[in-house]
């Protein structure tokens, strides 16, 4: 398991541009290698590199994909931990082909051929890219529909052909197809029950695509499981809680062998993981 961390200062003094006057680098490392039996760190790295890293993926490859809100931008690190490819211009917000603006998260095609970006706080679209960092399409829901208010994680689930978004503010998932050329919308999940949702995670495994909210005024955070079959997708199973209560969670994370489900938190700073989880 590979953890991170997320700075949270406020440090945007016009919400996009950061500043960089008053915030330099985090000094700490910022990605930990977990032995995830034992808790024990297995190695660390990233110091003085990152501003505020947001999202984190590991391809079949092993490659290392992060977003940095501050950075605008969106990195590669080989499983030897170099820098490989870079995408967005360093700390240059914008909205066309080469440029994000705080972008979330990024998926993975299995081939590594097809890069997804949710950009992301400021934006609000999915930008796909060739394995050589080439913009190829946009994602974006028709303009008189819903628009996306922070798509804030992603999920692939190729063997439907979707690609699917935590649209966030909306209390929403929305699920695009990929194999459209016009990136069209096949499906929403929407429920009376769904909260902000922060994160998104797949199981292949099982057919299980998983959710966490945020805290709201009243509600509390918690998770949700739906069904991931094509006959039955959408389906809410169940809704599910940590034994400890949740505090803020921002991320999830299945483990390969669909036994343990992870749920990154930020305050408190922890890391929650459920055993064989259903």
């Amino acid at each position: 398991m590979i953890v991170w961390f997320l700075s949270s200062n406020s440090s945007f003094p016009d919400g996009v541009h950061f500043d960089r006057r008053r915030f330099g680098p985090i000094p700490e490392n910022t990605i930990l290698d977990v032995d995830t039996r034992t808790g024990e760190v297995k190695s660390q790295w990233g110091n003085n590199t990152f501003y505020m890293p947001h999202g984190l993926t590991i391809d079949s490859q092993e490659n290392v994909w992060l977003t940095d809100v501050a950075m605008h931008q969106v990195f590669k690190y080989s499983k030897e931990r170099t820098l490989v490819l870079s995408l967005g211009e360093r700390f240059v917000p914008g909205s066309d082909s080469t440029h994000f603006c705080k972008p979330t998260d990024v998926a993975v095609s299995s081939d590594g051929e097809d890069i997804y970006v949710a950009d992301g706080y400021c934006n609000s679209r999915i930008v796909k890219f060739d394995s050589n960092g080439k913009k190829v399409r946009q994602y974006q829901i028709p303009a008189e529909e819903k628009q996306l208010v922070i798509p804030h994680s992603l999920v692939l689930i190729e063997s439907l052909q979707l690609l699917c978004v935590a649209d966030r503010e909306n209390r929403r998932i929305v699920c695009f197809n990929i194999k459209s050329a016009e990136g069209k919308v096949k499906t929403i999940i929407e429920h009376p029950s769904l909260n902000t949702i922060y994160a998104l995670t797949y199981n292949p495994l099982k057919n299980h695509l998983y959710a966490i909210s945020g805290t709201g005024v009243r509600t509390d955070a918690v998770g949700y499981t739906f069904s991931a079959d094509s006959k039955s997708f959408g389906r809410l199973l169940s809704i599910w809680k940590a034994n400890e209560k949740f505090g803020e969670p921002h991320d999830l994370a299945m483990s390969n062998n669909g036994q343990f489900l992870f749920v990154g938190e930020i305050r408190p700073n922890r890391v929650i993981y459920f055993d064989k989880f259903l």
